[in-house]
């Protein structure tokens, strides 16, 4: 590229052209003489080697260092695009990543909840359950308490009302025993 540059700088630099103006017209646009001709070619040829020594070496560096400088830059930015669309898909993995976590712990806190609630159920069932089975304990207990306290006090009354009846010819014992014990005959019957 730049030796082209350099192939078309000298081809339009060596182009002699004298343009001559006559007094009375054009006259010879273009003249060929070998004297001005030597002095031409060595002018330009000194004047080649002043540009080459003083002007085209900086600015050529210029164009080079220019050239290099947006090349960096296309580097650098080609590289930060790199890096952004990396960035971007670990961002949005992370973000699938912590999506999926999220669902799990809320399916595994739905799920411990549910747990905690039947277990509490459970637990609420079986102390029901052990406090109405207690309590039916109690009552039967109660009941045949009441009962033998009814009876004992039934064959007391009977006995006492029997002796009244009878007269002393039985003691109050033998009343008790005899009316137990038709008692508990009645309750096996029945």
């Amino acid at each position: 590229m730049r030796a082209l540059k350099y192939l078309v700088a000298l081809w339009l630099s060596s182009l002699p052209v004298v343009v001559q103006a006559s007094e009375g017209g054009l006259g010879n646009l273009i003249s060929i003489a070998p004297g001005s001709m030597l002095w031409t070619i060595l002018t330009f040829l000194l004047l080649l080697f002043v540009l080459w020594k003083f002007a085209w070496g900086p600015i050529v560096k210029g164009l080079e260092a220019r050239e290099e400088k947006i090349q960096g830059a296309i580097d650098q930015s080609q590289r930060d695009r790199d890096d952004a669309a990396r960035l971007l898909r670990e961002y949005e993995e992370r973000l699938k990543a912590a999506s999926v976590e999220i669902s799990e712990r809320l399916a595994k806190a739905d799920s411990d909840a549910a747990v905690r609630i039947d277990q509490a159920a459970n637990e609420a069932r079986d102390k029901a359950e052990k406090l109405l089975t207690k309590a039916k304990q109690e009552i039967e207990a109660e009941r045949d308490r009441a009962a033998a306290q009814l009876r004992a006090e039934v064959a007391g009354l009977a006995a006492t009302l029997a002796s009244a009846a009878i007269g002393e010819s039985f003691t109050r014992e033998d009343h008790l025993r005899l009316i137990k014990r038709k008692l508990d005959q009645m309750e096996t019957q029945s």
